[in-house]
């Protein structure tokens, strides 16, 4: 009985390490910031007049309208980093991009460098869109 009992605690193991290879715990971690429906990212973001949307399009992309209210730093500009370090991070951010492919990596990296408070716009501007919210043109 002691030798089947070693045996099935040798086996959990096994299955253990095995499993946390083939799926790591990345996996499981929420990327970058809270992810947000349009919505909810709406309501909460003007919710509080310090809380900060960010939008980290290009300035292309943000010609073609933007959300109102939302202050502009392009994530693909080579400063962009140095530009997050401007920002207070004592405030709320509610960040966003065309498809949230580079408000994951963004997010992640204010993160790192010491923002608490941050949110993300779930499937970026695109779902922003398709839920039917509005954009407005800059100025």
């Amino acid at each position: 009985m002691k030798r089947l009992i070693d045996n099935s605690y040798q086996l959990a193991i096994i299955l253990s390490v095995g499993f946390l290879l083939i799926f790591p715990s990345n996996v499981f971690a929420q990327n970058g910031a809270p992810k947000l429906a349009p919505e909810q990212f709406q309501k909460q973001a003007n919710k509080n007049k310090k809380n900060i949307i960010l939008d980290i399009r290009t300035p292309e992309e943000v010609a073609e309208g933007h959300i109102e209210g939302a202050d502009f730093i392009n994530f693909l500009d080579e400063s962009f980093e140095e530009q997050l370090t401007k920002l207070d991070k004592r405030k709320t951010y509610y960040v966003y991009c065309r498809s949230a492919k580079r408000t994951i990596p963004a997010t992640e990296k204010m993160k790192e460098m010491g923002f608490k408070k941050v949110y993300m716009l779930e499937g970026g501007l695109n779902n922003w869109m398709e839920s039917g919210m509005k954009l407005v043109k800059p100025e």
